[in-house]
């Protein structure tokens, strides 16, 4: 379904990417190693660099031409009392105050002077505290009239903390203040992140920022969990880059789903479940199954998809564990010549335990990279679904591969 609703959470939770990806340019783009960004914390974005606090207002749109800033602009007023709400927070001799933002400054506002933190802001000053009591009294007066609801609603509350502030303090804070306008959003992050990857190949500088904004965002999303610090430095994010970029040089495979657990709406193949039955196994087993079968089956579909010449290597790798499995099955096939279901379906079970449990540790891995006991115990699922492998010794003609 592509139609949204009044309710719909996209603009939100595209605000919140926005800031994560935004947050990953801003912290590349820094020259200090020694540079910390956090997310959500004083602001939307804040980076501590050479001694110096930079708490960031993010302000995002997809439209192809947002409405150009003012000062009577909601966000604008919206930004000021984020701003003001945490001055308590705030040493504002060591802090700068930036309203980021996709749209552009309208060409005769007063708030072009926050291009340059050299320029004057007195006139600005004027300017805001004019429109904030310009708001302030058309709310009393519809009051006054009885007119409900109130104008101004979303710029009332910043328009009154503004003003309940002394002239000096609202003149040291627009002294902090820069205005970053005509921002790329969310669409072209990614790509401006590529091509300020200098370092790398230009065939390559697209996949090298796929994969640090995969990491990044992992790294954003442990750090709301309470998984990881919500510090990120940028040195981390250096070591990430390096990592990548030597993994691309030396055609490494990256295990990218060792840890990780199938959605909940994943359903894996029948077969799978059909041939763990044949041989009694429980719940527990398909369930162990499954997971490895779905982390297998995504890797070999990355691996293919980022450099089609490991489809190769897949296939031979494949070959290699059938060629193990089958000096297990014909064994266990000749143990249980003659013997009843019972008998086969433990000697299958134990060849099941064989595929999970020993063959990850006895066989050698597909790469130096790929060391996880995940690939090859799913691997084995996977080959099971097309009958290359099964556990039952009669596997090929219960389950009908046997033509």
């Amino acid at each position: 379904m592509d139609s949204t609703n009044a309710h719909s959470a996209d603009a939100s939770a595209l605000g919140f990417l926005y800031q994560a990806q935004y947050a990953l340019l801003r912290l590349w783009n820094e020259t200090s190693f020694e540079a910390v960004i956090y997310l959500e914390t004083l602001d939307d974005v804040v980076l501590d660099a050479n001694g110096q606090t930079i708490l960031e207002q993010l302000k995002h749109s997809l439209s192809t031409k947002p409405e150009a800033i003012t000062v009577a602009s909601v966000n604008v007023w919206k930004t000021l009392k984020a701003w003001i709400d945490v001055l308590p927070d705030l040493d504002l001799s060591k802090t700068s105050l930036h309203l980021v933002t996709v749209a552009d400054i309208s060409p005769t506002s007063p708030l072009k002077v926050l291009l340059d933190e050299t320029e004057n802001r007195d006139k600005l000053l004027v300017a805001l505290q004019e429109e904030a009591q310009r708001v302030i009294q058309e709310r009393a007066d519809a009051e006054g009239k009885g007119i409900k609801p109130l104008p101004h609603a979303k710029r009332a509350p910043g328009c009154e903390a503004f003003l309940k502030l002394s002239d000096d303090l609202q003149a040291q804070i627009l002294s902090r203040v820069r205005l970053r306008p005509g921002q790329r959003n969310i669409r072209h992050i990614e790509d401006e992140l590529a091509k300020r990857l200098t370092s790398v190949l230009a065939k390559d500088q697209p996949h090298v920022a796929a994969r640090m904004v995969e990491w990044w965002n992992r790294q954003i999303i442990h750090a709301h969990c309470g998984k990881r610090d919500k510090a990120i430095h940028r040195f981390e994010l250096v070591k990430r880059h390096m990592e990548i970029v030597a993994d691309i040089e030396h055609d490494n495979l990256v295990d990218y789903f060792a840890a990780e657990l199938p959605p909940d709406t994943y359903r894996s193949h029948p077969m799978v479940e059909n041939q763990i039955s044949l041989v009694g196994g429980t719940e527990t087993w398909l369930q162990r199954a499954v997971t490895n079968e779905w982390r297998a089956r995504e890797s070999r579909s990355r691996w293919s998809t980022e450099n089609p010449t490991w489809q190769e290597r897949i296939s031979n790798y494949d070959d290699r564990l059938a060629e193990e499995w089958s000096y297990k099955h014909t064994d266990i096939c000749e143990e249980c010549d003659g013997q009843s279901d019972e008998v086969k379906k433990t000697k299958g079970r134990e060849l099941l335990r064989w595929s999970f449990y020993d063959a990850p540790d006895k066989i050698e891995t597909l790469t130096s990279s790929v060391t996880a006991p995940s690939y090859v115990r799913g691997t084995y699922h996977v080959l099971s679904i097309d009958g290359r492998v099964g556990w039952h010794p009669d596997y090929f003609a219960l389950l009908g591969f046997k033509k």
